[in-house]
């Protein structure tokens, strides 16, 4: 029997939300890769020049999601979402009508800025408002479709891009990101379960009223000086300032005498651990709680980039590949659930926004970042190395950052 805390319709709004992200990250960021050679290619530009368009939408991001909590107060989330789903679709598809690359980057400025309106914060505030029990697998579930959109699309692009040019491609990229937001669109239903007579799924009357869902929040008791909005601030950007390295596993197979399609095996196996262990964290974080869950992720990243870094039998490289992928699940998975625990949902709305832009940051440099040190090092090694000592300073600032938690105080 339905019940305004386990309905059907909790299920429905998580399975529009998953859509919702296949199209705001999993398109957006995890699929135009496949565009940068060809495109690069046919414009005779090298292919950092045009893959700088997309680390331009990374930082627009991450920037238009400062303002997601005063946006959505004065216009509603459906306007919100549907002038994001527009904005981001339409300059995709407005990509294959020139070969100016300062068209490039002021399109994937706007495509960057659409995708922020609905996709982490939103996706994160939607999950955090409907679930209250199976919180941590909800949010698993929704985050890892930016993963499975990467892993299914990106031969279908590559091989729409052979056949019939990636003008086209880009037509069909922007198509197909409005096709997979259209439920989010058309499904009835708001931010806050309430509005609908219904509760968080799961909801516990017994709990505190300061865990209940609060539609504005109340700023009389937080601070930017707090230690622990600090130190999340700072973990957010050095993790992801090291996620990056993922995508320069096939340079690092070539740096250690490996062919080029043992590098490609590597990325892949990084995106299905990419997949795998945010699916795995969800329901880890129900059972063990998202402190214990995060450090175990990031242990499990630090023996990942050990095994890689000594390790030299190609089949333990591409296990060490997969366990990496664990480097994606704090800043996805981890980050929205730290910030309800620390901060409760009173402060959730504003104060995801400045972290989810700490990680958007670190994510827009990383690739970059991880580059010059093979440039100016000749090895990768500089990288990993950096990558273990942001572990090792991590690990004990969440268990600092824990012990001046709001919610604990």
């Amino acid at each position: 029997m339905n019940t305004p805390s386990k309905n059907l319709k909790h299920w429905l709004v998580l399975a529009v939300s998953c859509m919702m992200f296949a199209s705001a990250i999993g398109l957006t960021m995890n699929v135009i890769g496949v565009f940068y050679t060809p495109v690069s290619e046919d414009l005779n530009i090298y292919r950092g020049t045009f893959a700088m368009h997309a680390t331009l939408s990374s930082i627009s991001l991450a920037v238009i999601s400062l303002f997601f909590a005063p946006l959505i107060y004065r216009f509603g989330w459906k306007k919100i979402l549907t002038t994001g789903v527009a904005l981001a679709s339409l300059s995709t598809i407005a990509m294959a009508f020139t070969n100016q690359i300062w068209v490039f980057y002021l399109l994937g400025t706007l495509r960057g800025l659409g995708a922020g309106l609905y996709s982490m914060v939103p996706l994160s505030l939607i999950i955090n408002n409907w679930f209250e029990k199976k919180r941590g697998l909800a949010m698993s579930l929704s985050f890892s479709f930016s993963g499975i959109a990467g892993a299914v699309f990106s031969p279908i692009f590559t091989t729409l891009i052979s056949s019939s040019g990636w003008e086209n491609a880009f037509i069909a990229m922007g198509l197909l990101m409005i096709v997979l937001a259209l439920p989010a669109i058309l499904f009835p239903y708001s931010l806050d379960p309430k509005d609908e007579g219904l509760l968080p799924y799961g909801h516990d009357d017994s709990k505190d009223t300061a865990e209940r869902l609060i539609r504005k929040p109340n700023w009389l008791n937080f601070s930017y000086t707090n230690i622990a909005f600090i130190l999340i601030f700072v973990i957010a950007f050095t993790h992801t300032s090291i996620a990056g390295i993922a995508q320069h596993l096939p340079g690092f197979a070539e740096s250690n005498f490996l062919s080029e399609q043992i590098g490609g095996v590597l990325l892949s196996a990084v995106m299905i651990g990419n997949i795998t262990f945010k699916l795995i964290f969800g329901s880890l974080s129900d059972y063990l709680g998202v402190i214990r869950s995060s450090v175990l992720t990031l242990i499990l990243n630090a023996a990942s980039i050990v095994m890689l870094l000594t390790l030299t039998n190609i089949y333990l490289l591409i296990f060490a590949a997969f366990l990496f992928g664990t480097v994606f699940t704090i800043p996805s998975v981890a980050l929205p659930l730290l910030t309800t625990e620390f901060f409760g949902k009173e402060l959730y709305v504003r104060i995801y926004p400045i972290l989810s832009f700490s990680a958007g940051i670190g994510a827009a440099l990383s690739m970059t970042l991880v580059g010059y040190a093979y440039d100016f090092t000749g090895s990768y090694a500089l990288a990993f190395t950096v990558a273990l000592v942001f572990h090792m300073v991590n690990i004990p600032l969440l268990f600092v950052a824990q012990r001046h938690a709001l919610k604990r105080a």
